[in-house]
């Protein structure tokens, strides 16, 4: 309380002191900062209240918005179309499938094919692969956007292929392997 009192006190003695000194001594500090800085505010004042038609900082300000507008726009444009490839080497170069990755994405794409929605457990019985093998060769199918997991109106997972997927299941339908 003592300090908040020192301080009231010092700023009131202050302005009597500024004062004497100002006009005694012809030492001035303030009335050049306040003058300076009431001359900026009449400055910026009149800058804001020309007699134009539509003033000069109105057609700013719109420029202004209309860029910070844009910029989500383009972001967004720039992400649907930009195709970024996946950092996983395994998805690179369209490299060959294993014979367990084949083998389920055969699964996966007959049972699309007779009209069926197989789910982990579905892929697992009909491929005849053990659980970390299925589910290694989803994974692998999935990241290189062969397949994508769906969940159905019930909350189940399903297997469906992506647009890459059944262009190559219709190829391999053409030669012949499904």
């Amino acid at each position: 309380m003592k300090k908040i009192l020192g301080w009231v006190l010092g700023t009131v003695a202050a302005v009597p002191i500024t004062k004497w000194v100002e006009s005694q001594l012809n030492l001035s500090f303030f009335s050049p900062a306040i003058s300076g800085l009431w001359s900026w505010i009449t400055s910026v004042g009149s800058w804001f209240a020309r007699d134009v038609s539509l003033p000069f900082w109105v057609v700013m300000l719109v420029l202004v918005l209309m860029v910070l507008l844009m910029l989500p726009v383009v972001a967004l444009v720039y992400a649907r179309y930009e195709k970024v490839e996946p950092a996983d080497s395994a998805s690179t170069g369209g490299a060959p499938l294993t014979d367990d990755q084949n083998l389920v994405f055969l699964v996966v794409g007959n049972a699309i094919q007779q009209g069926y929605q197989f789910g982990f457990d579905e892929v697992l019985k009909n491929s005849g692969l053990s659980r970390i093998a299925t589910q290694n060769a989803l994974d692998h199918l999935a990241s290189v956007r062969l397949i994508r997991p769906v969940r159905d109106h019930y909350g189940g997972h399903y297997a469906d292929l992506t647009p890459l997927g059944r262009e190559h299941f219709l190829e391999l339908e053409a030669l012949g392997n499904p």
